[in-house]
């Protein structure tokens, strides 16, 4: 990849297209096409077949592209995959994200989550999440291993429920302590 682009030379909605590598860009609309960029921050982002460091923007859109971090009002994403994102509201359609925190609702379609923490509902369609907090959950053909929800509909299969997912997490907690301790007591103590 190539870096030749100037971000005064982007002008006011750029474009970014074929095998480009920019260090930040900052604009009302950024498309991204087929390259990488830095830091992106716009009020729209468009990212198709690219990737991107950090992204802040009231919307964001990735399809088949991907991104570190992002924060964005709205986001949706088809093919993408997220390492974390922070989200007012998200639309996933085969797409994956380790970390997924929104303030409102998440709709996932053939998507999978690590973690998935939303203060509204989670729409899921052949979805699944290895932890779920949310205040409804609404699922066709779904799953999640640890599971905290108010209200849960449909057809979703859980590990464990909220009585298990503390039980657990308390043992691996008490159980992870002990070892780091039991650890630097050992390390320390030559």
């Amino acid at each position: 990849m190539e870096q030749d682009f100037k971000i005064a030379e982007l002008g006011e909605n750029p474009e970014i297209k074929g095998e480009h590598l920019v260090e930040e860009v900052s604009a009302q609309e950024v498309n991204i096409t087929h390259s990488g960029v830095h830091d992106v921050r716009a009020a729209t982002v468009t990212m198709r077949q690219a990737g991107a460091h950090s992204v802040s923007a009231d919307h964001l859109t990735i399809k088949q592209g991907g991104a570190v971090k992002a924060e964005a009002e709205k986001l949706e994403m088809t093919q993408g995959c997220l390492v974390a994102a922070k989200t007012q509201k998200a639309n996933l359609n085969t797409s994956l994200a380790n970390v997924l925190i929104a303030q409102e609702d998440v709709t996932m379609e053939q998507s999978g989550a690590q973690v998935l923490l939303a203060k509204g509902e989670v729409h899921m369609d052949q979805s699944g999440a290895v932890l779920l907090v949310a205040r409804n959950v609404k699922a066709e053909h779904s799953g999640a291993t640890f599971l905290i929800a108010r209200k849960i509909e449909g057809d979703l299969t859980v590990s464990f429920g909220p009585r298990e997912s503390f039980i657990f997490g308390t043992v691996a907690g008490l159980v992870g302590g002990l070892t780091y301790y039991l650890f630097r007591r050992l390390h320390l103590g030559r």
